[in-house]
This record gives C-alpha cells, sequence and structure tokens, in this order.
C-alpha cells in the first residue's frame, strides 16, 4: 500500500462516521490496553484521523502522531489543531524521532500494511523509554487464513482484498503471517510480550450493528499486543 492509497482510504474514513470494526471494537480495546497515560509522551505510530490521539489527549497524555498519508494527517489536524505534534512519516523506514522518547507507542492496524515488521518493531525498541510499552492492534491470522482461502496457514504472503462502503468498494492489498512469526519478529526486536489479547466489541455493537456483533463474538478479527521494552 502506498501513500496514494491510504489517501483513497482517508476519503472512505471520513465518510464513515461510526465503523463497528473500528469505533466499537479495535479502538476502545487499544485505548483500554494502553492504561493510564496521564502525564505520559506518546507516539501514534500510524495515527491515521487521529481518533486515538484525541482519546489518549482525553486521557492527560502528551501526543505524538505520524502517518505516511497527507490526507490522513488533514482530518487530524482539522479535528485536534496543535494538541498533538504530527509528522509525515513511513512505518517501513526509520522514524524521525530521538532515542528513547516516549513512554507509549501505539499502532493501530497498521502493521499488516507492511511485508516486513523488523524495520518498525526496532524503531520502537529505539524510541521508547526503558520499561516503556508498545500496544499493537492487527489482522488476526486465523481471519487472514480464511480469507487466504484457508491453506497454507503457516505462508507469508500478500492478500488482496475489498472492503464495501458506502461510496463504493475499495480495493486493499496486506500481508498475512501465522502468528509463530509475529512472535519471533517481536522477539528480534528485543520487545518482551507482556499480553496478548483477542477482545470483544463495545455492548451496544449488538443494538446497533447485529451482524457485526454476531461476527466479531464468534470469529476472530483483530488480534492485541502489549509489548515492553525491559532496558
Amino acid at each position: 500500500m502506498t501513500a496514494t492509497d491510504f489517501d483513497k482510504l482517508a476519503k472512505i474514513y471520513e465518510a464513515e462516521k461510526i465503523s463497528p470494526w473500528n469505533d466499537l471494537y479495535e479502538r476502545p480495546n487499544s485505548i483500554q490496553l494502553m492504561g493510564e497515560v496521564d502525564g505520559l509522551t506518546v507516539l501514534d505510530a500510524g495515527c491515521g484521523g487521529g481518533k486515538h490521539c484525541a482519546d489518549l489527549l482525553a486521557k492527560g497524555a502528551t501526543m505524538h502522531g505520524f502517518d505516511m498519508s497527507e490526507k490522513m494527517l488533514a482530518f487530524a489536524k482539522d479535528a485536534l489543531g496543535d494538541q498533538v505534534e504530527f509528522k509525515v512519516a513511513d512505518l517501513s523506514q526509520p522514524l524521525p524521532y530521538q532515542e528513547g522518547q516516549f513512554d507509549r507507542i501505539l499502532c493501530a492496524l497498521a502493521l499488516h500494511y507492511l511485508e516486513h515488521w523488523s524495520t518498525p518493531l526496532s524503531e520502537f525498541y529505539r524510541v521508547l523509554k526503558p520499561g516503556g510499552k508498545v500496544v499493537i492492534s492487527t489482522h488476526h491470522p486465523f481471519m487472514d487464513h480464511a480469507l487466504a482461502g484457508g491453506e497454507a496457514y503457516f505462508a507469508h504472503t500478500l492478500i488482496e482484498d475489498s472492503w464495501k462502503k458506502p461510496d463504493g468498494t475499495l480495493y486493499v492489498c496486506y500481508w498475512r503471517r501465522p502468528l509463530t512469526q509475529m512472535m519471533d519478529e517481536i522477539k528480534a526486536a528485543g520487545l518482551e510480550v507482556e499480553t496478548i489479547q483477542e477482545p470483544m466489541p463495545v455492548p451496544e455493537t449488538e443494538e446497533q450493528f447485529p451482524d457485526a456483533y454476531k461476527k466479531l463474538t464468534t470469529q476472530p478479527r483483530f488480534i492485541f499486543f502489549v509489548l515492553r521494552k525491559l532496558s
């Protein structure tokens, strides 16, 4: 996926005011896993339109965020102004931040777009303070296994998918990897796994989006990691 692809996503995300997958499932669970952030310096890596930034600001964090899509960042800046220091940056490249700058990092639904996790995870390690934590949400390997046809679970492969949205169908590409590979890439970056979760959507999803609620409570959708830098 290129910056142009994510610019296209930006228009769709803006038109979709509330999503059961993002607003009622992924985001509340990621924010909860971030824990107490009052007074902490936090990086939102792949911040998109800034909704996670807004949630963490409300909890007292000093926020920084970056995205490779300038259109996504435009939405974030319109919503949050100068409350957050935003930058244009690419997860697959070295990050424009100092060593040990952050207490916490959030990377929400971004890593599955990358073929390799070595650069972003090693960069998270570098810019975290000792004892700092990273919260990651990404595609669940079982979900992607089903989308890939249910064969060769242990393959690391590119998936082409289509998302039907109110403004039309969006075609996206992302990389699936088995859980074993995720764990190996995390370990290679020097990060320790504190928690792995497969959480549920918030209760109001059942009334607002019953079909999505049924899927989210019976089939793995995303997987969540809490990682720690020990030293």
